[in-house]
């Protein structure tokens, strides 16, 4: 859907796409590095990842909620829930993974033995080859996600530059009176917007 918004309302929606995307660059890639080069390879520092970007899909959803009360723009506000609903996404993919992981090694644990394989550590330890499977499914199952939601988010960085956002957000940001007035969906207001072919 398409609404009425002013220059200031653009840029103060495109932020919090901005924001989700930075998370997925700087937390998941930098840091993820960072992470692994300091602890000599060792994926157990790469709970850091998931610790950050928790606090700042916790930040989304704050920031929404008070969008939401304030009643001060309500397309501002429409796009944060967004990015705020997307982080839930991301949020159920890293307890998805936690779950796998958590399961698979109990019941490796349990069972005990099985084939081992090099940790590529500086140590040249090994681990036993199902927790590096399961690593790699959890990483798998969060790549897959992060990948999905900086496509989705660099589209809304686009659609709020012009004014637009898909109408069943009203059902997690709700409308009021003061509310952005609607223009239409947005091709139906491009095409509208569009002068009028000369008459041959």
């Amino acid at each position: 859907m398409h609404y009425k918004v002013s220059d200031q309302e653009i840029s103060a929606a495109k932020i919090p796409h901005h924001i989700f995307n930075l998370n997925v660059i700087l937390t998941h890639l930098a840091i993820s590095q960072v992470a692994l080069e300091i602890g000599d390879g060792s994926p157990s520092n790469l709970l850091l990842i998931p610790l950050i970007s928790m606090m700042v899909i916790t930040y989304f959803y704050t920031k929404s909620k008070k969008l939401n009360d304030s009643g001060d723009s309500w397309f501002v506000a429409a796009h944060w829930t967004l990015a705020w609903r997307r982080g839930r996404v991301l949020a159920i993919s890293y307890a998805v993974a936690g779950i796998i992981i958590a399961v698979i090694m109990g019941v490796g644990s349990l069972i005990g033995g099985g084939m081992m394989m090099n940790d590529l550590s500086t140590d040249g330890g090994s681990s036993p080859i199902h927790e590096k499977i399961t690593m790699f499914l959890s990483a798998v199952i969060v790549f897959f996600t992060l990948l999905v939601m900086f496509l989705q988010e660099g589209i809304s960085v686009y659609d709020a530059g012009k004014g637009i956002i898909d109408k069943k957000i009203e059902k997690f940001a709700p409308r009021s009176e003061n509310s952005n007035e609607e223009l239409g969906e947005h091709e139906q207001h491009r095409k509208s917007s569009t002068p009028a072919e000369e008459t041959k």
